[in-house]
């Protein structure tokens, strides 16, 4: 599956963290109907988006501001996330190399259990 796809799936079931603030609800704007839709879906899973917010941190680095955590398929039979960089939201042409991932966690959300780089 190419890059295009599989990012535009991810757009589509994305979800952000419930702990956003007012920029973050100002950048939702711009997204699809059914992603914004989605956004309020996610704060029915505020821990498993916690494990998936501190395994970002431990391993990327990165402050929340930096990217959207999205519902995504499970591979494992776990829970599927997809953590969407905001410069590859920014990049709709994927023109650079992308930097979003996706992770499964258990299916209780108590730890991550494998990281799927997008193809």
């Amino acid at each position: 599956m190419s890059r295009v796809p599989t990012f535009a799936l991810c757009l589509c079931l994305a979800v952000i963290s419930p702990a956003c603030n007012a920029s973050d609800k100002d950048a939702l704007q711009t997204l699809p109907d059914m992603v914004k839709a989605n956004v309020l879906e996610a704060q029915k899973y505020p821990e498993c988006v916690r494990v998936v917010n501190a395994y970002v941190r431990r391993t990327r680095s990165w402050t929340p501001a930096d990217y959207l955590v999205s519902v995504s398929p499970p591979l494992a039979g776990g829970r599927g996330f997809a953590v969407l960089h905001q410069d590859d939201l920014a990049d709709s042409l994927g023109r650079n190399e992308r930097k979003s991932f996706s992770v499964e966690l258990d299916t209780t959300c108590s730890k991550v259990i494998e990281e799927f780089q997008f193809q």
